[in-house]
């Protein structure tokens, strides 16, 4: 099935190749879902069942307290190609042909309409719930829910969530309450006065974790209640889930809005004062070097890709989009050529983009399963596809004929922008963009989930046009 979204610039690719929407109904009363936080993630799991033709997965949908879990039926055919389903049927005999021909071919014609009404849609992706009111899996009760994580490989627990104030919650399927938690107290005069003062942006996140690759640890941030540190918590992931293993301060910083590993140890956190700080969980408690960028806007988010271990992207207020190489980063940090006389190190991106409209950038996300392609979020809740191939491609030592000129900004603008995706739904401007309202999916390739203030979820997967 494809679908026309309509694109923000004159030949953004907006064709759909799926797309399927839920407005949930709940078991529990709802006054109001616009006063609600949500956020939204998937689970990894994926069940391919080749005698019905689907592809089952499940999302993780957060809602103030309250967690549910929602299944997907995927057609599994729109993934995988089969051969097999174009050879099941027997082949009709020949024997009595002459008079029973017509009568055979009305059979085919009927059993061909049965198997069409019983090949899955991608339309009906939420066919098992639609309808049903949805009860809470789990319950942070007391908290708003802004950030989950699912925890693929543990033994432990389940599920990570956050809360707006962030403490943690580990939770475990088939038990509704917390199974550990790191709680963080909050009031008038603690870190919530802070860091919602009227010198910071109120739109940047209060707190913020990230898990290292292998899951063992997790790094938190949130303030300390001052105009000033912020405060970086390691915590055990493996042996003790929940114990504090390390706390650091981040002088000259309200908020660290963001963190992000790109391996077992080495992180990264963005703060308010424009800087990246990147870290090593076994070392000192200073970072191992900076990135600092004071350059259009402020720095809203940022993520690090999983597959490479050496990309990361930023995005800003202004909508500026860089792609960096931390590689290049940190060796901008000991190359003293040019820098004899204290100068700050030369740190260039590998290629900036940008929102069209000057949309500010309020959330990134580079995708589980390619090593060029990443995600936007615009404060506008519209989704930006970005795939590098393009890029690599004329940046490659065996293209030697591009390797000479540079893309102009406008070429690499179309040909790495891929699809864009209209955030539907009811939204007021205090609600548009937040971070955690959209996630890729980290097994199915190109596969994506948003949700709106007004609850609406969207599952869908780009048709991107290969451009040569």
């Amino acid at each position: 099935m494809q679908r026309r979204n309509t694109p923000f610039r004159r030949g953004t690719p907006s064709l759909y190749h799926h797309l399927s929407m839920l407005k949930p109904s709940f078991a529990t009363r709802v006054d109001n879902v616009l006063h609600y936080d949500k956020t939204i993630t998937f689970r990894s799991e994926i069940i391919p069942d080749k005698a019905k033709g689907t592809l089952s997965t499940s999302l993780l949908y957060s809602q103030g307290s309250d967690i549910y879990e929602i299944d997907c039926s995927l057609p599994l055919d729109s993934f995988y190609t089969s051969s097999s389903s174009s050879s099941s049927r027997k082949p009709v005999k020949d024997e009595k042909k002459n008079d029973s021909q017509e009568t055979t071919k009305d059979n085919k014609d009927k059993d061909s309409e049965k198997e069409k009404s019983k090949i899955p849609s991608f339309d009906d992706a939420f066919a098992g719930v639609e309808g049903k009111r949805l009860s809470p899996k789990w319950a942070y009760l007391g908290e708003t829910v802004s950030k989950m994580s699912y925890l693929d490989s543990s033994d432990d627990s389940t599920m990570i969530a956050m809360s707006k104030n962030g403490s943690l919650a580990w939770f475990r399927d088939g038990i509704k309450v917390p199974v550990h938690i790191v709680q963080e107290m909050m009031g008038p005069a603690t870190s919530y006065a802070a860091m919602h003062s009227h010198v910071r942006p109120n739109n940047l996140a209060v707190s913020d974790f990230g898990l290292s690759a292998n899951l063992d640890t997790l790094v938190k941030s949130h303030s300390n209640g001052s105009e000033e540190d912020s405060i970086l918590k390691i915590i055990d992931n493996a042996g003790k889930p929940g114990e504090i293993l390390r706390t650091l301060h981040v002088p000259g910083t309200t908020v660290t809005h963001t963190v992000r590993f790109f391996d077992n140890y080495l992180y990264g956190t963005c703060s308010d004062d424009n800087t990246l700080r990147f870290w090593d969980t076994r070392t000192a408690e200073r970072p191992l070097f900076v990135l600092t960028e004071h350059q259009n806007g402020r720095l809203n988010s940022f993520d690090t890709s999983q597959v490479t271990g050496e990309l990361f992207v930023t995005g800003s207020s202004t909508g500026v989009i860089k792609l960096w190489d931390i590689r290049a980063v940190e060796n901008a940090t000991t190359d003293l050529t040019h820098r004899q006389n204290g100068e700050d190190p030369i740190q260039n991106e590998l290629v900036s983009l940008y929102h069209s409209g000057g949309d500010s950038v309020a959330d990134v996300a580079f995708s589980d399963t390619s090593s060029s392609e990443f995600i936007t979020v615009g404060g506008t809740g519209n989704v930006y596809h970005w795939d590098m191939e393009y890029l690599f491609g004329r940046n490659d030592d065996d293209n030697e004929d591009d390797s000479t000129t540079t893309a102009a900004p406008e070429e690499l603008q179309g040909q790495c922008l891929k699809f864009f995706h209209t955030a539907g739904g009811r939204r007021t401007s205090a609600q548009q963009g937040k971070r955690n309202i959209v996630a890729m999916h980290p097994v199915i390739e190109d596969l994506v989930c948003t949700v709106t203030p007004d609850s609406q979820i969207s599952l869908y997967r780009p048709l991107k046009l290969r451009t040569v």
